[in-house]
């Protein structure tokens, strides 16, 4: 079995190789966060892969930099079998979605065009969005409906079910991760056995992060009862099951959420938390701990190539949360509380 997984994945453990070597090393994040503009940081990047997506101004660079996660993940889904392709191709699917809330949100709140482009990923036009045709939309629900004429129309009709029954744009948002979610777990689900346990770890944590935030979002921001709360969560769970999301969404406070989440390690996280954002740092960190940990443990296998897209996505998280917060002049104490990546952050 394991000379028969060294040799399915050889050829893209090789190319994974060449893209964990892109990856920014500690020496490139101290030079960036204590450059004092983005014109001090360019000749940074410019010795890097992002190289490549600097041309224009910094806002152009940014949106590129935001972007860049698909090109890794087209090099990785051209490199496995064509079912092992096409969960890597779902999984990608997230940058489409948030594309896609961006998109439907700003229609809603009436945003222009411009605004709205100023905000997307620039992503591979495989992705089939009609992002020009969906900017001209007078209005969310004529958005809807050329969605509802694309690849996309089994998503865009449960969405605006769903969104009609909770017209809130935290409905929109919670409508379209109930739908990309359990997708996610069914092409899981189609890969063979030794597959699925190489990257269930890292699907699990994606879930129960995300089920997390929007529960205490739900609760402690948005004021939702916890009936209302537990429909908008995602109709697939992680490592923190049913029950105890039931649990949870009965609480009003940090702390008695924490409690009643129980599993490790998110009781701990959490716990140690003031605010929901602190919250997110933390589970971002820990993602990236487990990822690095699954690099390390998992050569030959899936899921040497997704921990290796997880830490390419914080890295780019992390990338533009130094460049803006350069940009806007924050402190550098203030910018390391955002990240994530090896070394930096953890201060």
């Amino acid at each position: 079995m394991i000379g028969l997984a060294c040799g399915t994945y050889a050829f893209l453990h090789a190319r994974l190789g060449a893209i964990k070597a892109e990856l920014l090393t500690d020496r490139h994040w101290e030079q960036l966060v204590a450059a004092g503009s983005f014109a001090e940081q360019r000749p940074v990047l410019e010795s890097t892969a992002y190289a490549k997506h600097l041309a224009g101004t910094p806002e152009a660079a940014l949106r590129n930099i935001q972007g860049a996660l698909h090109r890794p993940a087209r090099k990785i889904e051209r490199s496995v079998p064509a079912l092992t392709g096409r969960f890597i191709r779902v999984w990608e699917r997230r940058d489409l979605l948030r594309n896609l809330k961006t998109i439907l949100k700003g229609k809603a709140l009436g945003r222009s065009a411009e605004d709205i482009r100023s905000e997307l990923l620039d992503l591979d036009p495989a992705h089939l969005l009609p992002v020009e045709a969906l900017l001209r939309c007078s209005s969310l629900e004529a958005a809807l409906d050329l969605l509802e004429a694309t690849e996309l129309r089994h998503w865009i009709k449960e969405a605006r079910r769903i969104y009609e029954r909770d017209p809130t744009l935290f409905g929109l948002d919670a409508a379209l991760d109930r739908l990309y979610y359990p997708e996610l777990c069914r092409q899981l689900e189609q890969l063979d056995r030794s597959d699925r346990a190489a990257i269930e770890p890292l699907v699990n944590s994606e879930i129960d992060q995300v089920n997390l935030l929007w529960l205490l979002r739900y609760r402690l921001n948005y004021r939702l009862s916890p009936a209302e709360t537990y429909y908008l969560l995602v109709p697939v769970t992680g490592r923190i099951g049913v029950e105890r999301l039931k649990a949870a969404v009965r609480e009003e406070s940090l702390e008695a959420i924490a409690a009643r989440i129980a599993q490790e390690p998110y009781r701990r996280l959490v716990a140690r938390c003031q605010t929901i954002w602190q919250v997110e740092v933390a589970l971002r960190r820990f993602r990236a701990d487990q990822a690095r940990a699954s690099l390390r443990r998992a050569v030959f296998t899936l899921g040497e190539a997704l921990a290796l897209l997880v830490l390419k996505g914080i890295e780019i998280r992390d990338l533009v949360a130094v460049l803006e917060g350069t940009r806007l002049g924050a402190t550098r104490h203030d910018i390391l509380e955002q990240l994530a990546s090896p070394a930096m952050g953890r201060e």
